[in-house]
């Protein structure tokens, strides 16, 4: 019974994407790209699964362990494959490791050919999708005030998703609060806190003076980084890189002036972090027609964030091979000094990687990455804080997630840079509303209290430039007197 009732559930989902049942999900079209957003309710009366009993169907997957079963058969039945045979010391291949390997190497090492070898007594380990499947049906359970079902459908089915979005994530928090006597929350990029602790812990009921709260400073000393909230350009241009004045030719123009400036007194690598891959690929099309790219392409290599992740390894490697040959030698006057990495905030570099040392000395953030206020997520979750949590200093408790959402995403790609204590870098943000104090106290601890505001490129140009003077080999310095 249970059996067929999953076999129910799943073709009521394909129905409810728009496709049809027994035909290959690739070759079926969805019509154009459209989201939907459904209360718990509304969505088990869309799909006629409102006279499932879902409890009893989720604990029969959960006793029977129908996932593992169906997963061990695939598994034990799958027909024998080819296998690469990797050499005794392969290469690395996973982006964090190969920029950790890439910064120790000390020596090159040939590689060794591949073998092809066909291989029937090994098989490569699958995860269950029915554990996928098992988990949505566990989220349906939530009350249908706590969370929403959102129907996102694309050209083709095997494209289009159903995704739960959990509104209220103390229902949940609740009983570890409640069966633990210490609960520690711990991470690398937590700030800004204040919204976290009321949306998990106070709603879970944790009293305020159970919560302690440490965070400690950065293994660096404080001359070690050089971070700059920079309002305006070169040619005095305020930065003001709002969703309506940011496409602008004078604010891409101004954009690419401080990178040229910038790249001339900064060895190694720069990664610039751009809002979004549109406005990426705006910008870089535009210093392409000006003449921005070849100029910057005096000093440094030039390398975009690729948007297939089967591209970022070449890429990385290309980038690191560029940085090693020109920082191996010393900073040659009117010649290549590193590369210029262009990336987007909430890709695949703004996670996950390490640009420590001379992978990162300088890190650009263009503008605050707010994200799209109409979307029907967002919109919803900030509908709910709203209803359900008190305001703070004026502001909605929409308005603070907003931000919040906003400023984490910065932290995360500034933090990029610095990974050891041996390591230095400047931080460079560029937008006016970096001067602002409730946006200067979202940034982590140890940022936000060496961070200076400078009104003018010069002041700016200036400490960067000393900055790095000062890091320099004695070698070089005594070249550049």
């Amino acid at each position: 019974m249970y059996i067929k009732q999953i076999v129910q559930v799943l073709a009521s989902w394909i129905r409810c994407l728009g496709g049809r049942i027994g035909c290959a999900p690739d070759t079926q079209k969805t019509g154009p790209a459209s989201s939907k957003l459904f209360t718990i309710n509304d969505f088990l009366f869309t799909t006629q699964m409102d006279n499932i009993n879902l409890f009893k169907l989720q604990k029969y997957c959960e006793r029977s362990h129908i996932s593992r079963k169906l997963n061990g058969f695939v598994e034990k039945y799958q027909p024998p494959m080819v296998k690469i045979q990797e050499p005794e010391e392969p290469q690395q291949t996973g982006m964090t490791r190969f920029l950790q390997e890439i910064s120790k190497k000390t020596s090159e090492k040939k590689e060794e050919p591949q073998v092809l070898e066909k291989i029937d007594d090994e098989y490569q380990a699958f995860s269950s999708p029915l554990l996928h499947i098992e988990g949505f049906l566990l989220a349906l359970t939530n009350a249908d005030k706590d969370g929403r079902v959102v129907i996102s459908k694309q050209d083709f089915l095997s494209q289009s998703r159903l995704k739960f979005l959990l509104l209220n994530p103390a229902v949940h928090f609740q009983d570890v609060v409640k069966e633990a006597r210490a609960v520690i929350v711990a991470g690398g990029t937590m700030q800004p806190v204040d919204e976290f602790k009321h949306q998990l812990l106070y709603c879970a009921g944790v009293q305020e003076d159970r919560i302690a709260e440490f965070s400690c400073g950065h293994v660096i000393p404080p001359d070690q980084l050089l971070p700059i909230a920079l309002t305006t350009g070169p040619s005095g241009v305020d930065f003001n890189f709002t969703y309506q004045s940011r496409d602008t030719p004078k604010m891409m123009d101004e954009v690419g002036r401080v990178l040229v400036n910038v790249s001339n007194v900064v060895p190694g690598g720069v990664v610039i972090f751009f809002p979004s891959y549109d406005y990426e690929k705006l910008i870089y099309s535009h210093w392409e027609k000006t003449g921005v790219i070849a100029r910057l392409g005096m000093k440094k290599k030039v390398f975009r964030e690729p948007r297939k992740a089967n591209q970022v390894d070449f890429m990385l490697g290309q980038y690191t091979s560029i940085i090693e040959k020109a920082c191996s030698g010393g900073v040659q006057s009117g010649g290549m000094n590193g590369a210029i990495l262009l990336c987007v905030v909430g890709g695949k570099m703004s996670e996950g990687i390490n640009f420590s040392d001379n992978l990162g000395r300088c890190i650009v953030m263009v503008g605050l990455p707010f994200a799209n206020i109409k979307s029907p997520e967002l919109k919803e979750k900030m509908d709910y804080l709203n209803a359900t949590m008190p305001s703070s200093n004026g502001k909605t408790p929409g308005q603070i997630h907003y931000e919040n959402l906003c400023m984490k995403a910065v932290n995360q790609s500034i933090g990029r840079a610095i990974r050891h204590k041996g390591d230095y870098a400047t931080i460079l943000l560029l937008d006016s509303r970096y001067a602002r104090s409730s946006i200067q106290s979202k940034l982590p601890g140890w940022i936000a209290r060496r961070l200076q505001t400078i009104q003018k490129f010069g002041p700016a140009f200036g400490a960067i430039r000393k900055f790095f003077v000062e890091r320099r080999p004695t070698s070089s310095k005594a070249d550049t007197s």
